[in-house]
């Protein structure tokens, strides 16, 4: 019932700019109905977690030892709720690694613009300080 009534409801948008403001969730995936909306940044965020810690107990033998429910569920969701209030750089965490991984993987010594990229040129720079001769 409560899957109808939220279906029923309509919203009005006056202009594009309110496109934008809906709040993304997700209620279902496939024909399995979540119990509780989930923010697709959360769930991005809990998925990375998990396999890294997955990933970690594999590397790390004594890691196995905590319990499974523990390991894969409560340490991500901690992770996922970190994540979501944390801002590096003023930024989302998403953004800040995507910043970064560009910043590693591009080459020294070139910036990189939107469409092409062009190397940086040294240039000599000539300062004439004739301030006591005054304005010509």
């Amino acid at each position: 019932m409560l899957m109808e009534e939220k279906k029923k409801r309509k919203v009005k948008l006056y202009s594009y700019l309110k496109v934008w403001k809906v709040e993304k969730k997700i209620y279902a995936i496939q024909n399995i109905v979540l119990p509780v909306p989930v923010n697709p940044y959360d769930m991005l965020y809990f998925g990375i977690a998990a396999i890294v810690i997955y990933l970690f107990g594999k590397i790390c033998p004594p890691f196995v030892a905590i319990p499974v429910v523990i390991r894969l569920g409560i340490i991500p969701y901690g992770i996922t709720k970190y994540m979501i209030k944390v801002k590096l750089d003023g930024k989302s965490p998403i953004k800040y690694f995507v910043g970064l991984f560009i910043h590693l993987l591009t080459e020294r010594g070139k910036s990189l613009e939107k469409y092409q990229s062009q190397t940086d040129v040294e240039k000599k720079v000539r300062l004439n300080w004739k301030c006591s001769e005054g304005w010509q």
